[in-house]
């Protein structure tokens, strides 16, 4: 776990507390119960969920992808109140270094489907990686 350091102004003592960090990346483009379900099952897994937003110049989801731009899609995350924190990134990558996570979450679509690069790091760093087991849905909602 990740230590993050705690005082108040009216003490003069510094409580050290431990924080389970869980990260999940992707670019939610278009929103929809599916990301909700498993946003919300990645927070059960810790003490705080940081969510990073993948940028609209690194979607891969085809043409006129992603459909909302990523300003947007950011205010939705942060909107949500399972997630503590939500940033922009490009890849994972760049989340794993800037957030420095003790575990990483993907959906049950992406069982077997972990990018090599992202284990990879996940492995180097005591990253433990977990997929949820929530219902998938498509973009128009259809499980």
């Amino acid at each position: 776990m990740r230590s993050i350091i705690r005082g108040t102004p009216t003490s003069s003592s510094i409580l050290k507390v431990r924080l389970k960090i869980v990260l999940c990346n992707g670019c939610f483009d278009v929103f929809h119960i599916g990301h909700l379900l498993y946003l919300e099952a990645a927070r059960k897994l810790g003490d705080r969920l940081v969510v990073s937003v993948t940028r609209n110049r690194s979607v891969n989801k085809g043409p006129d992808r992603p459909t909302f731009d990523e300003k947007h899609r950011i205010k939705i995350i942060r909107s949500l109140r399972c997630v503590s924190e939500a940033l922009l990134v490009d890849d994972p990558i760049e989340a794993f270094k800037k957030v420095k996570p003790d575990i990483f979450v993907k959906g049950a679509d992406y069982k077997g489907q972990i990018r090599p690069e992202d284990k990879a790091y996940c492995d180097q760093h005591g990253i433990r990686i977990v997929i949820t087991k929530t219902p998938l849905y498509d973009r128009a909602g259809r499980r």
